[in-house]
């Protein structure tokens, strides 16, 4: 199961302005449907490619089921959680999981508006004010990752509560996959499901750079929060070259 992650942490502020999004590809066309339409009788689109991504992170065949409200409601009543601060949640039958994910509708609305998208709001341009001849002008540079150097490329609001969003969705995903793996331990498979969020980022359509630079936003500014927020979540040795690194000396976190 995972709980909500409540952002927690400063924004940084840059000389830059927010750039339009490149066009990365959609992983599917939007249908216009909602996530869990047709219920448990009918697979999304949304539900087959988050299941595709859960498959391979699992190691075996599993499935996502996306919750619309109403349902995602009575889940929690039956498991007795509060459904507001549930993200997603695998049942396990006496040690070994059941072959599904059940997520909850918001973290199944921004898997697929991110699917959806054909330009993701991943990449920013940065605007450096150049002097010459005691003129000063604003020359647009590349667009570069929203996030680098452990910073934040943007100061808009809106922009990050989406991006907060999305990396809390992706994250659910791989979290949950690594229960799906037979792995019950909540601080292993924040961790392990860490490391694949790159991973279910270029799965759903995001440039390389970029799925790369949310998974470093998630383990810089989100996962150290997990260590008083969640302590369950969290471990010591979620770090490269730590014991849960997937893949030690590498030079590659998460």
């Amino acid at each position: 199961m995972r709980a909500l992650l409540v952002a927690g942490v400063a924004t940084v502020l840059c000389s830059i302005a927010a750039g339009t999004a490149r066009a990365d590809v959609a992983a599917f066309a939007s249908d216009g449907t909602d996530p869990w339409t047709g219920g448990a009788a009918a697979t999304t689109q949304i539900e087959s490619a988050a299941g595709a991504i859960a498959s391979t992170v699992a190691g075996r065949p599993v499935s996502v089921r996306c919750e619309g409200d109403d349902d995602w409601t009575t889940l929690a009543s039956g498991f007795g959680f509060e459904p507001s601060l549930v993200l997603g949640l695998v049942s396990f039958t006496s040690t070994q999981p059941v072959d599904y994910t059940e997520l909850s509708p918001d973290v199944c609305r921004s898997l697929q508006s991110f699917a959806t998208a054909t330009t993701k709001p991943t990449k920013c341009q940065l605007v450096v004010h150049v002097t010459r001849n005691k003129k000063v002008r604003a020359v647009t540079q590349p667009p570069t990752p929203c996030f680098a150097n452990g910073r934040r490329l943007s100061a808009g609001n809106s922009f990050w509560d989406a991006y907060f969003a999305t990396a809390e969705a992706l994250q659910t995903l791989v979290h949950e996959s690594i229960h799906l793996q037979g792995d019950p331990v909540e601080a292993d498979a924040e961790c392990y499901g860490m490391q694949h969020l790159a991973y279910a980022a270029q799965q759903l359509g995001d440039a390389p750079d970029d799925a790369a630079a949310i998974a470093q936003y998630y383990a810089t500014l989100l996962y150290p929060s997990r260590r008083t927020q969640a302590p369950a979540y969290w471990s010591p040795e979620c770090r490269a070259n730590g014991a849960l690194d997937l893949t030690p000396n590498d030079g590659v976190w998460p």
